[in-house]
């Protein structure tokens, strides 16, 4: 059976499914990993089979990024509809009869037809949760602890994210339908029928998010997938400052655009400064760093952080699923500056288990309360102590492993 793989997003979505594509290739399975151009020669290099999409991530990413609030980025991902449906379109062209189907749940919208004509067999592979769970908001901001009817709002917060993404997709879904695969249309009803129904890997340790008891048995949480990059090499600057002093502080937004860079960096140096800390600075998407760096600080365009993370003190991130894993595998206490998406969701989990302090959202960072976090982080005994206890189930799970097996399964 061949088995395509879309990973319709960035750095932090290619990477779990390239390990997932590679470990089904061992497995027996024919592989097509589906990703923006951009990815090209990362993933080909990792000898996995390679469609690319038109699509600019980094153009998309700016957009939401700009957007103030969840309901405008709703909005600023419609207003963004022949991107998607030229990915729709793209993606669909690679299917064919009788493939299986893996994806977010949220990329169903474009791609329910793509199944149907072509009788794929459809799996979610998500690195959040989506599924309407009684047990926590998702996506949406969580209500006070000291506020009633925590389980209704929890639920309707799932519900009307599923609703948003079919009202932000559905159209360009539905457009592929009747235009290219002479379908019917798609309603809302079915659809909503068909994400209940489709089984669902969420690629996260139980440790770190236990499966709520109102999820479905064909719902799984498999585990976490790391990618070492074994291509990579660290380059002889970065380990001549780690071995040259204390354990540093890692900062670094990743995929994320930063509209003010020079100014986030002057922000996040004064802060290093107040706690007297080491760092590295991770230069990213987000464009941080500055010529001028004091001493102590580090600047580094890229490293694996199954690599780097280990030796750090703590790590300052943007809540990214994947480098919210990455720091909690580590063992190092994580602060959470989270910017969109999934982030607050990651930095309100981290916070909860004991790994870190409350999350600080980007709108509101200064370079006084990332002081503190970062204070709190590298000084809090408990913090640590929870971090490492957190580190060590998180390695004794086989996430890759669990999730073969659980693909195979729902395969027959």
């Amino acid at each position: 059976m061949r088995i395509v793989i879309v990973a319709a997003g960035t750095w932090g979505d290619v990477r779990p499914n390239v390990v997932l594509g590679r470990a089904l290739e061992q497995a027996g399975y024919e592989v097509l990993l589906v990703a923006a151009e951009h990815f090209r020669p990362w993933v080909r290099a990792r000898g996995l089979p390679f469609a690319g999409l038109s699509a600019d991530i980094q153009t998309i990413l700016d957009a939401l990024t700009n957007a103030p609030h969840f309901l405008a980025a709703i909005q600023t991902i419609r207003d963004l509809g022949p991107t998607a449906l030229q990915m729709g379109r793209e993606i669909t062209a690679h299917v064919r009869e009788g493939d299986a189907l893996l994806l977010l749940e949220t990329a169903s919208a474009l791609l329910h037809g793509a199944a149907e004509k072509h009788h794929a067999r459809l799996i979610h592979v998500n690195l959040q949760p989506f599924a309407p769970t009684r047990a926590f908001s998702g996506m949406l901001p969580a209500l006070s602890a000291r506020m009633p009817g925590q389980d209704a709002y929890n639920h309707w917060a799932g519900q009307f994210v599923r609703r948003s993404n079919w009202w932000m997709m559905g159209q360009h879904g539905n457009a592929i339908r009747r235009k290219d695969l002479g379908l019917p249309r798609q309603t809302w009803a079915k659809h909503r029928a068909l994400l209940d129904a489709t089984p669902s890997l969420l690629l996260v340790s139980r440790h770190v998010l236990p499966p709520p008891d109102d999820w479905p048995p064909h719902h799984r949480v498999t585990g976490y997938l790391f990618d070492d990059d074994p291509l990579w090499q660290a380059p002889p600057g970065l380990l001549d400052f780690l071995a040259a002093g204390d354990k540093p502080v890692y900062v670094g937004f990743g995929s994320m655009r930063d509209r003010r860079p020079e100014a986030t960096t002057r922000l996040v140096l004064k802060a290093v400064q107040r706690t007297g800390q080491r760092a590295v600075l991770l230069s990213g998407w987000a464009g941080l760093g500055a010529a001028d760096l004091p001493p102590g600080v580090f600047p580094l365009d890229y490293a694996p952080h199954t690599w780097l993370f280990p030796q750090m003190a703590a790590v300052v991130h943007h809540g990214g699923a994947g480098t919210t894993a990455a720091g909690l595998a580590a063992g190092i206490p994580t602060v959470v500056v989270p910017i969109i998406g999934d982030q607050p969701f990651w930095g309100r989990r981290v916070h909860a288990l004991g790994a870190g302090p409350q999350p600080i959202p980007h709108a509101r960072l200064t370079a006084y309360n990332l002081a503190a976090a970062i204070e709190e982080a590298t000084t809090s005994q408990p913090m640590r102590e929870k971090a490492a206890e957190l580190s060590q189930l998180i390695a004794a799970e086989d996430g890759v492993g669990q999730a073969v097996k659980t693909i195979q399964e729902f395969l027959g």
